[in-house]
């Protein structure tokens, strides 16, 4: 259901997009901020900086998730969860509004966007091998009681708002390189750290903020799409983005659940093994790319 869940929502992600270049970012909320003129030495600083708010909910739910769990029951999560989405909509709709991008033509997407677009979904697919049965992992396998074990899933929110900006600022300042082989390091240290936990919650807890690290190539993602992109076509440019990440994510949601099934340690095992060389793969065309592409001018 996680990985066929998000191939679903990935349908919607082209329309949106169009409709965002054709009507403006605030109805749609689309590819609005990837489409600011943010200086381009702080586009992988201020975009992590966006990545890492995103986990904040997540760091602050995810520890009292197992005990609401515990009181009310499932369903009763899942209504306070509503609740809390229909607030962040709330605030979302008083965002200020950013009209869409005046051009009177629509230049063709270049061939810097496609090879973005070309190796997102093995990011994605890295990216996501462990954490659809993470909780279930923690709780099976590492037998943490019920009520703790959204302490874990917090840990690697918190690890994920943390790596995010980190690592954006480090693509600043240092290049997408090292920024992103690091991040794979770092995914990799702590695959092999849960790995190695059995029971042992301390080494599990590292594991598990290590394991955030796992999001930490998006901000220098995005920040080179960015980068390439025509400011008319950012919306459609941005949700094409999203549309094969989302897709590579789905696929290794699909693939985390088979391999569980097989091995409890599999997914852990996987990532382990692919987390560094795919990383340097991608970083090595992301670094390319940027390298050989003219500056935007409406990126100064």
């Amino acid at each position: 259901m996680f990985g066929l869940g998000n191939v679903i929502a990935a349908m919607s992600f082209l329309p949106v997009g169009l409709a965002a270049d054709r009507w403006g970012g605030k109805r749609l909320m689309v590819g609005t901020w990837a489409a600011s003129t943010t200086a381009r030495g702080r586009l992988g600083g201020e975009l992590g900086i966006v990545y890492g708010a995103f986990f904040l909910g997540t760091i602050f739910a995810s520890p009292f998730a197992g005990a609401v769990a515990s009181a009310v029951g499932l369903r009763g999560g899942i209504a306070v969860g509503v609740v809390a989405y229909v607030l962040s909509t709330a605030i979302t709709l008083r965002l200020r509004n950013i009209p869409p991008a005046r051009s009177t033509d629509s230049p063709p997407l270049p061939r810097s966007f496609w090879t973005l677009l070309a190796i997102t979904p093995l990011a994605a697919f890295i990216a996501v091998i462990v954490n659809p049965l993470f909780p279930v992992y923690v709780r099976d396998i590492a037998a943490v009681p019920l009520e703790r074990v959204g302490i874990f899933v917090g840990l690697v929110a918190l690890g994920a708002a943390v790596s995010s900006a980190v690592n954006g600022r480090i693509a600043d300042v240092l290049g997408p390189v090292p920024a992103i082989v690091g991040a794979g390091a770092v995914l990799t240290l702590g695959a092999a750290t849960i790995a190695l936990a059995g029971r042992g919650e301390p080494m599990l807890a590292l594991g598990s903020l290590l394991l955030g690290s796992q999001t930490a190539a998006n901000p220098v993602l995005v920040s080179a799409l960015a980068r390439v992109l025509p400011p008319a076509r950012s919306g459609l440019g941005y949700t094409g983005f999203q549309l094969v990440y989302a897709l590579g994510f789905g696929g290794g949601g699909l693939l985390s659940g088979v391999l569980y099934d097989a091995d409890p340690l599999l997914p852990l095992l996987v990532q382990i093994a692919l987390a560094l060389p795919v990383s340097a793969a991608v970083a090595v065309i992301v670094s390319r790319v940027i390298r050989t592409r003219e500056a935007i001018p409406s990126l100064p």
